[in-house]
């Protein structure tokens, strides 16, 4: 028996990139219809299931649960019943509510793969990454070849310190899922905590390669500007810019191509990134230092000083005092 399931798995992009999982949206796009094994759509249990899949089909989850809490009522050994039960709490945000019913679900048919990628899910929201991941090993006996849940095994074992095993789970999630950019930049980041140095570069540039969102392209170049694979992370800034000339996007790309001895391009950037934001403190700091590195003591104050008006007494703008202070030659 097929089920379909509104969340689908953790949300790897909302992690950019550290431990566990992310809740997605309460308002999450409906399930699509449910199919059978044959292809064609599934038949509900009882009247009122049918009732609650459609109301969650249109969003309307509040009258999901009505309908499906008296189908739970009246069929108390019912799985689909306590699994969109599920989906409906879930999407009203009432996660304790979800879980009771998954964890229902599940005792009523342990083979039900959906409740097993939501329940996880959950577990993972509130930080209990063993529990999720003694519910993703019990469903894996059922389903070792889903990818939804090697997607969430993987982010399970990370949560729960068991950072080796994770390392081969993400291996074999994104083998099932190619396509999954940001699980992909989570498996290279894991591998770079665990001091992989070679293969998480390797992997961040696989993933470099398909990505095109820009929060993915610009987690995948301070990724890689922290690994020292500066050319690539000009690359990955690259992609970004062309899709937006955001400021930040400018200095990132410009401290890389400082490390790559390319001081033309990281001024160029920097000059850029405040024509295009006149009150972007950063790029006045990052300036600055670059000047002040040339010996242009002069223009590279001016530029300090504007780093510490726009960017006041945290931040970058306590980096650009001491820079100023460095400077002028006063003492700390």
């Amino acid at each position: 028996m097929k089920f379909a399931s509104v969340r689908a798995s953790v949300v790897v992009a909302a992690l950019l990139f550290g431990c566990g999982g992310s809740t997605p949206p309460a308002q999450d796009p409906p399930p699509p219809p449910l199919e059978d094994n044959g292809g064609g759509v599934e038949k509900a249990s009882s009247a009122d299931v049918q009732a609650g899949m459609d109301a969650i089909q249109g969003g309307d989850f509040a009258k999901a649960k009505q309908h499906l809490e008296k189908a739970r009522a009246a069929q108390p050994d019912d799985p689909q019943a306590a699994y969109y039960l599920g989906v409906a709490l879930e999407n009203l945000s009432d996660a304790a509510g979800a879980q009771t019913a998954y964890q229902d679900a599940l005792k009523l048919d342990p083979k039900l793969i959906e409740a097993s990628v939501n329940l996880s899910a959950i577990l993972l929201d509130a930080q209990k990454g063993s529990e999720a991941l003694a519910v993703i090993e019990a469903a894996l006996k059922h389903a070792p070849k889903d990818p939804r849940l090697l997607m969430n095994h993987a982010l399970s074992l990370e949560a729960a310190g068991q950072i080796e095993k994770a390392l081969d789970a993400y291996a074999a999630a994104v083998a099932a899922t190619p396509d999954n950019i940001p699980l992909s930049v989570a498996y290279g980041q894991v591998l770079a905590g665990a001091g992989k140095k070679d293969e998480a570069v390797a992997q961040l540039r696989k993933s470099l390669a398909l990505a095109t969102e820009l929060d993915v392209l610009s987690t995948l170049g301070d990724s890689l500007g922290k690994l020292g694979a500066f050319a690539d992370c000009v690359a990955a800034f690259d992609k970004a810019i062309k899709k937006s000339e955001k400021p930040v996007f400018l200095v990132r790309r410009g401290v890389c191509r400082h490390e790559l001895k390319d001081d033309a391009g990281a001024q160029a950037d920097y000059e850029k990134s405040i024509q295009v934001d006149a009150k972007f403190a950063p790029g006045y700091f990052y300036l600055g230092q670059h000047l002040r590195a040339l010996g242009k003591k002069k223009e590279a104050l001016a530029a300090l000083k504007k780093a510490v008006e726009l960017g006041g007494d945290q931040g970058v703008g306590a980096a650009a005092k001491k820079a100023i202070d460095a400077l002028e030659g006063k003492k700390k």
